[in-house]
């Protein structure tokens, strides 16, 4: 399934520079409105064309760099390395909160976004920073003969970062082989994730809330990834879960 890029109520900040909440207008300091934000920039390692115009550019220099391969329409992996930062504001005075419910995921997650240190989150432990070395430190188990429902079977981390390289994590299932008992680990940063299945099918996302994450059962065989699908540059959520035969 293809993602496109589609701009409802956001403020995109299109320059290739650092962007601020506050700016600056008449020598006067004014603030962005109360809406969602998303600050866009060029992602590591970015080499702009030798004819590119300084900042601000246009619209249509902008896509085209956006549009990696071309196909005139920005696809989600292209349009993620360029996000900075997204910020949902809380709604205006009267309007009321989202009861997201208690625990990991509850109170803490405002539209689908985690955010580190904020109610019900503040007391997971810090992600750590994403590298190689980590990715392969999380192939083999934690801790094996972990309790999950009438099962046991091996407890295991998966920690992505909102970071080039490191957006995007694997959970193989061979047949047999199930995973459940999901839960947050570890955060950092503002970041919001999703579950698909190889073919690029969405199982669950954070906007779905804590109730269906714990409830997530995945079972094999098949290949599916935890990705990133927005948040601040340092960024990072663990998510362990149990994996476990099937017919157990």
């Amino acid at each position: 399934m293809v993602r496109k890029l589609t701009t409802t109520a956001a403020v995109l900040a299109l320059t290739l520079g650092a962007v601020g909440a506050d700016h600056h207008k008449g020598g006067e300091q004014w603030s962005a409105p109360m809406a969602p934000t998303v600050i866009l920039g060029h992602p590591e390692g970015f080499e702009p064309p030798e004819n590119m115009p300084p900042p601000p550019m246009s619209l249509d220099m902008f896509f085209q760099l956006m549009d990696a391969n071309g196909s005139g329409a920005i696809e989600y992996d292209e349009f993620a390395p360029w996000v900075r930062e997204f910020h949902m504001p809380p709604p205006p005075d009267g309007m009321g909160e989202v009861d997201m419910g208690d625990g990991p995921m509850g109170d803490g997650m405002m539209e689908g976004m985690l955010v580190a240190g904020e109610s019900d989150l503040a007391d997971l432990n810090i992600a750590p920073e994403c590298s190689d070395h980590l990715r392969e430190s999380e192939q083999g188990p934690q801790s094996v003969g972990a309790p999950c429902g009438d099962r046991e079977g091996n407890l295991l981390f998966r920690t992505i970062c909102h970071a080039p390289g490191y957006e995007s994590v694997a959970i193989s299932l061979p047949d047999g082989r199930a995973a459940g008992c999901f839960g947050l680990e570890a955060l950092r940063g503002e970041i919001s994730f999703e579950i698909v299945r190889q073919d690029g099918n969405v199982i669950w996302d954070t906007t779905m809330g804590k109730e269906s994450f714990q409830d997530l059962n995945l079972n094999g065989p098949g290949i599916f990834h935890v990705k990133s699908t927005g948040g601040s540059p340092e960024g990072a959520v663990t998510v362990r879960f149990v994996d476990a035969n099937a017919g157990n």
